[in-house]
């Protein structure tokens, strides 16, 4: 994949449509509690509840002649060839269906795994195979005569991969020739996986001309053509699974002693997976599921004797799956659109020292990182315990007993001039004790240069995530970000995190620090003053500052100790202006070097040692400053 297929894919596989995917495979499989899930491991498969799909399965997304052949198989405009986006929809939806099928029509577990003819795994997993087979076909063509227009999604699922770069028609016969040749003839294996790949070929790929099969399984593939065709159009998996026992008991001659010998990975590109029908025993707290029992009255490739069916015009079909999927494009283009944003403009704009004039500032705000979900959890369950102790600490200091007036009242202290239009002569006020919730806002200003690597951004991340929860529980405005400028390019970069007025979602990127670069704080702090005065209207602004040593940019030879006198200033500048600035000095263990440098910049400065302490360190900064 180049690098714009890559992004392309990162993009589709974020959390809005997996939730599309997941929300579709619930509606049509006619249970909620389905979840589906995006890998990137070149299989798809259900367990009855949980559903894997990968949509860049073989990269099909990108290649373009696989998909254009397809097209043309299909007699329908090149439209996913020419747009990769549809085709991951294409290819994602197909998957999705023909899992959504099985969970409607197949039973879970595989009945081959309390079946007393397996009695060695082997035999269990050949049988699996045989059931793999006819399931899959069964369920297609049950999906064909019981809904509209699966026909499309289906039939592109089983071409595309014909296709692909890797293709399994007539090449597992020859690949086993040779490899288990023995001097009386073929072995087990190469029999077993030449047998397969033919009755693969009969049943799911009818499209593709059959081979005349060797004389050494002549006799097991015409004793068994039958039985596949009739058993993959029985109405019950019951009555399905009966036919697999019957094929068994024709083939076990030819099936393997040993499990080993069965070579999965074969079977997998064969079929697509074999997960859905794996001989597994279930995990713990899953329930066994029976699949309903359908007619059937149409296969997907062939009528029901196997003689291949007359071209379907997909045509109007295909209009209505491309709206589909463009309108689920266009939402996915407005929530990136709503999230994220970059910016570029000059030190110049933020008038501080002419040292920064020709500074760069790239202001940038990422789209919602859902990945970091469950590390954002892990953060949130740890700190549990002092999160339940400053939530109490900070409803005593904040909501603190103020005299609230109120209106509309007919008698009180005192006349509202503006209502004396209310016919019910409602234009009384009188004061009342309430409670005033303070007007503050903060903001957490981020080191992310080198020095900060490891345990250091990773306390970091910690004290965002639980002031983050204390300050979105008391309704306080808030905001995060990380700085850092290039090591000789005049550039910094200011990487907003957490937004002001943000939706909730946007706490996962807090997860998201880095530590590179070096960093020019003096610039970041004029940058922050100047975004708290923009995106706040608050009575007070607090800047609480996290950094590990003192600025340098290698640049301009931004050194100290020019760069610390001129972040002093700057912090003094910021202070008259009107806002509280409060630096946290982080120091190695039994150390106060840093402490000792940034207490020339910083006039509150905190310090901070032991950096597992470090969320409850910024807490009781704000506490106090609250409280005071």
């Amino acid at each position: 994949m180049t690098r714009e297929e890559k992004k392309l894919l990162k993009k589709f596989q974020c959390e809005q449509n997996r939730t599309f995917e997941e929300s579709f495979a619930r509606m049509f499989s006619e249970r909620n509690d389905v979840r589906l899930f995006f890998v990137n491991e070149n299989q798809a498969f259900t367990d009855g509840r949980n559903i894997v799909v990968d949509p860049a399965w073989d990269e099909l997304f990108c290649d373009v002649n696989a998909l254009s052949n397809t097209e043309k198989a299909l007699r329908i405009p090149h439209c996913y060839s020419e747009n990769p986006w549809l085709a991951l929809h294409m290819i994602t939806r197909g998957q999705t269906l023909h899992e959504c099928l099985h969970i409607l029509y197949t039973d879970f577990p595989c009945a081959c795994i309390n079946d007393p003819i397996c009695d060695t795994r082997a035999k269990k997993k050949a049988m699996a195979y045989i059931s793999n087979i006819i399931e899959d076909a069964y369920i297609e063509a049950a999906g064909c005569s019981a809904y509209d227009n699966l026909e499309l999604y289906l039939q592109f699922e089983r071409i595309v991969h014909l296709y692909a770069a890797v293709k399994s028609a007539g090449t597992i016969e020859k690949a086993y020739a040779q490899e288990y040749q023995t001097e009386t003839g073929r072995s087990k294996t190469a029999l077993f996986m030449a047998y397969m790949n033919h009755m693969i070929t009969l049943l799911l790929y009818p499209m593709i001309a059959l081979e005349t099969p060797a004389d050494d399984i002549a006799g097991y593939t015409e004793q068994t053509r039958q039985l596949f065709l009739d058993g993959s159009v029985a109405a019950s998996p019951a009555e399905r699974y009966k036919f697999c026992q019957k094929i068994f008991q024709i083939i076990l001659p030819i099936i393997p002693d040993e499990e080993d010998a069965i070579p999965e990975r074969w079977m997998e590109r064969l079929l697509g997976g074999c997960k859905t029908h794996s001989t597994d025993e279930m995990v713990i707290g899953q329930k066994a599921r029976k699949g309903k029992a359908q007619n059937v009255t149409v296969r997907l490739f062939t009528d029901q004797n196997g003689a291949l069916r007359a071209g379907i015009d997909l045509r109007d079909m295909l209009s209505g799956v491309l709206r589909e999927f463009q309108t689920q494009a266009q939402a996915i283009e407005l929530i990136y659109a709503d999230s994220s944003r970059s910016v570029y403009y000059s030190g110049r704009q933020l008038k501080g020292n002419a040292v920064h004039d020709q500074i760069q500032i790239h202001e940038y705000k990422p789209g919602v990182n859902w990945k970091n979900r469950e590390a954002y959890q892990a953060v949130r369950n740890r700190y549990q315990s002092v999160l339940r102790m400053y939530q109490t600490r900070f409803t005593q200091l904040l909501r603190a007993k103020a005299e609230v007036r109120e209106d509309r009242h007919r008698f009180g202290s005192g006349i509202n001039t503006k209502r004396f239009g209310d016919v019910q002569k409602r234009y009384w006020y009188r004061t009342v004790p309430g409670e005033k919730i303070p007007e503050f806002s903060v903001l957490l200003l981020i080191d992310g240069s080198g020095s900060m690597y490891g345990n250091r951004i990773h306390s970091a991340m910690q004290a965002a995530v639980i002031l983050h929860e204390i300050l979105d529980a008391q309704g306080i405005e808030h905001a995060a970000a990380e700085h850092r400028s290039h090591f000789e390019e005049p550039e910094m970069d200011i990487n907003i995190l957490y937004d002001f007025g943000a939706r909730d979602k946007e706490k996962y990127n807090l997860m998201c620090m880095k530590a590179y670069g070096d960093n020019r704080d003096a610039l970041a702090l004029l940058w922050a003053e100047q975004y708290m005065k923009r995106h706040t209207q608050t009575e007070e602004r607090l800047l609480i500052v996290i950094s590990d040593g003192e600025p340098a940019h290698d640049y301009d030879e931004y050194y100290p100790p020019f760069s610390v006198a001129d972040t002093a200033e700057t912090v003094r500048l910021i202070r008259r202006r009107g806002t509280h600035v409060i630096g946290v000095a982080l120091d190695d263990h039994d150390s106060l070097e840093c402490y000792e440098a940034l207490k020339q910049i910083y006039p509150q400065l905190v310090s901070c040692n032991d950096l597992s302490r470090l969320p409850k360190q910024v807490l009781g900064i704000v506490s106090r400053f609250f409280g005071r």
